[in-house]
């Protein structure tokens, strides 16, 4: 089974009892090495209920999985292959009640956390100039994320307030899943033994990424039997922000020290010429694991390319000639990227493959189960399962319109919470409300126990095309404007729910759809926008396509003051920027361009920027590369503009200003009320001479 795996690969794969760490390089095959491991251990005889696997992606999770059934058969079925929050979800399930939670508990997503944080800010009169909510959340998730406190007391009262609606309302928050579970092994150690037995042997992929409460959870679990497979690499971990950890795989060293390391430094993906540039690059950063990537595939000079452009039209000009070329030699768009350190960097691409016809996709768009109408069909279902869920409650009892406002709704709960009764159980007995609306919350009720008594014999397609419909839900859509396509994701849902019934699982149809709901809404990579061409040049940060390869990478934008950023050049940033710029790069198989501009417009603000000091490290060089300026540039120099130093202009946005400095198109202007001098394209439309 091993035989086709490098000596390193199998040495990993082998490698089945006690700790082991593996540095796996970018696209060295560790996720074919996880998989061979795991058929591995149960072709020597390990029961595959004991091992558990996590990653940190549903897309990674189901294509393991997928890989698993095609070594082992069935056998994979056994195996608990999840994400951090997947799996902890599963197990607040079983144990939450120790915690002082009911198992029905509800997984909220940030429109709803805002929800909850508004609710906390009208109850204690906070000022929401100075505590806005989306401050507040903002807090509050970056407290959970890096495992502290708010230090301002007034948003750490605020804090405390929110934990204890939410408990009261018997909610969790995506970080709540793992502080709950840290909570539950740490407190109560015969549940933590019960985990213990059950997963003997761990994997962790992505070890890199993990944060300080994952990396506790997984050392407690490992903790009895010592069983810890982690495979990472520490030169591509570029998730601090969302308060993942590198640091860990130190640590994993301190507390597992007998572990076995391994380095996995093939690289199946790019070309030599590729890597030796990315070698050089990522051998800057001082704290790491020293390794060097190699290929069997050699290359050429022509696989790296570096241009500078006089400006980012000319830069976007540039490569969409190169993408043209491309085509011409039997590549295709999906071959291709094109990838920046920021976003804003995207605005000019997209504009002109508009206007070139090109096909795109811009990678990270609305998540599917974020849209309005899908979440209100998951919370008409969970209300239907769960028929005291408020949040679900709250959201659908007037949607669609059904003339009850917010007062209505409140006196029910007041009720329900005054007199310990069950929701549906207030509601009939809520008499002081006005009569017509009254009727409406009954009949409302009435509906969904009607569904409730179907939902285990009735298939739930059939059930959500009848909800659909008695709900008058899709009436009230034909008249929004955008109802095809709301419909269009109506109709997308009803696929989801028929592979929910259809996954083979032996359980009943209300913990199939609990269960599907909490996956669905831990989801990272649901959905992608369908009107962007997915057979097109994918256009993307580089952090959206962390585990993605392409025949072809242009890096754009690589200028000093945004790759990298001007406010991380100091230690330890810049060598968090350096490791982007390296994931960026390794993405390359086959040609690898790396462009930058003299000039640039970004934020609505001209900039004159170096050539990344990343650009210099990758090609080797202490001094900046001669400029190579196009025939165009020098074309558009000789065309004389209307304009002379001195001259008075009016910008459409600063008002009146004088032309201080003019070079071909680019002109420096002073408004001197405004007390600022800033650059500008003087063909451009915002700017006009001032007629006296």
């Amino acid at each position: 089974m091993l035989e086709s795996l490098n000596n390193n690969q199998k040495a990993a794969a082998e490698a089945i009892h006690g700790p082991v760490m593996v540095f796996a390089g970018a696209g060295s095959g560790k996720t074919r090495t996880l998989t061979y491991r795991i058929a591995h251990m149960i072709d020597e005889g390990i029961e595959p209920k004991s091992i558990l696997a996590i990653t940190f992606t549903n897309k990674a999770t189901n294509e393991m999985r997928e890989r698993l059934f095609k070594l082992v058969g069935p056998s994979a079925s056994f195996l608990t292959i999840s994400t951090f929050h997947s799996l902890c979800a599963s197990i607040l399930r079983r144990e939450i009640k120790v915690l002082g939670y009911s198992n029905s508990f509800q997984i909220i997503d940030e429109e709803d956390q805002l929800k909850i944080i508004k609710e906390v800010l009208d109850h204690g009169n906070y000022d929401k100039r100075t505590f806005s909510p989306r401050h507040i959340r903002r807090v509050i998730n970056y407290s959970k994320c890096f495992d502290t406190k708010p230090m301002i007391p007034t948003e750490n009262q605020i804090f405390n307030e929110y934990e204890s609606l939410m408990k009261e309302l018997n909610l969790l928050d995506f970080e709540d899943l793992l502080i709950k579970v840290r909570e539950l092994f740490s407190d109560h150690p015969k549940i933590l033994k019960r985990y213990q037995n059950k997963f003997q042997f761990i994997l962790v992929d992505e070890f890199q990424d993990t944060d300080s409460i994952q990396y506790q959870i997984i050392k407690m679990l490992a903790k009895e039997h010592r069983n810890i497979f982690v495979v990472g690499d520490d030169d591509q971990s570029i998730y601090s922000f969302r308060g993942t950890n590198y640091e860990n795989m130190k640590l994993f060293k301190i507390d597992f020290p007998e572990h076995k390391l391994i380095i996995l430094n093939q690289n199946y993906r790019s070309t030599q010429t590729i890597l030796d540039g990315c070698n050089r690059l990522i051998s800057h950063n001082t704290d790491r694991e020293k390794k060097e990537l190699f290929s069997d595939i050699e290359g050429s000079s022509d696989d790296v390319i570096v241009h500078q452009a006089m400006n980012h039209l000319d830069e976007v000009d540039y490569v969409i000639s190169n993408i043209r070329s491309l085509l011409k030699n039997g590549y295709q768009y999906k071959d291709i990227a094109v990838l920046y350190r920021y976003s804003a960097v995207s605005r000019n691409f997209e504009l002109k493959f508009v206007q070139e016809q090109i096909p795109y996709r811009i990678f990270g768009g609305i998540s599917f189960l974020r849209r309005k109408e899908i979440k209100d069909m998951i919370a008409y279902l969970r209300l239907i399962v769960f028929s005291n869920d408020i949040q679900s409650f709250k959201r659908i009892v007037n949607v669609p319109s059904r003339g009850i406002g917010l007062k209505t709704i409140q006196k029910p709960l007041d009720f329900q919470k005054e007199n310990k009764l069950s929701l549906f159980d207030a509601i009939d007995e809520s008499k002081d409300i006005v009569k017509s609306k009254y009727k409406s919350l009954v009949k409302f009720k009435e509906l969904i126990l009607e569904f409730k008594e179907r939902i285990e014999n009735t298939d739930l397609v059939t059930l959500y095309d009848e909800l659909l419909v008695k709900t008058e839900y899709l009436e009230e859509l034909e008249k929004d404007e955008t109802y095809e396509d709301r419909l269009e994701n109506l109709m997308e849902f009803k696929s989801i729910l028929y592979n929910i019934e259809n996954n083979g699982e032996v359980a009943s149809r209300s913990e199939k759809l609990i269960s599907a709901f909490d996956e669905a809404i831990l989801a990272d990579d649901f959905f992608t926008n369908s009107k962007q061409s997915h057979d097109g040049i994918t256009l993307s940060t580089v952090h959206s396509v962390k585990g993605l390869e392409f025949k072809v990478v242009f890096i754009c934008a690589f200028e000093n003051g945004i790759f990298p950023n001007m406010n991380l050049i100091e230690p330890p940033n810049i060598e968090e920027e350096r490791r982007i710029a390296y994931v960026a790069a390794t993405r390359a198989k086959e040609k690898l361009f790396l462009t930058c501009a003299s000039s640039r417009l970004l934020y609505g603000v001209y900039h004159n920027n170096k050539q990344s000091q990343f650009l210099l490290e990758f090609i080797g060089s202490k001094e900046e590369p001669k400029i190579d300026f196009t025939d165009k540039e020098e074309e558009k120099s000789d065309t004389p503009l209307d304009y002379q130093v001195g001259d008075k202009v009016v910008h459409t946005i600063y008002g009146e200003g004088i032309i201080v400095q003019l070079k071909d198109t680019i002109g420096k202007i002073c408004f001197t009320d405004k007390g600022m001098i800033k650059q500008f394209d003087m063909t451009h439309h915002t700017i006009s001479k001032k007629i006296n």
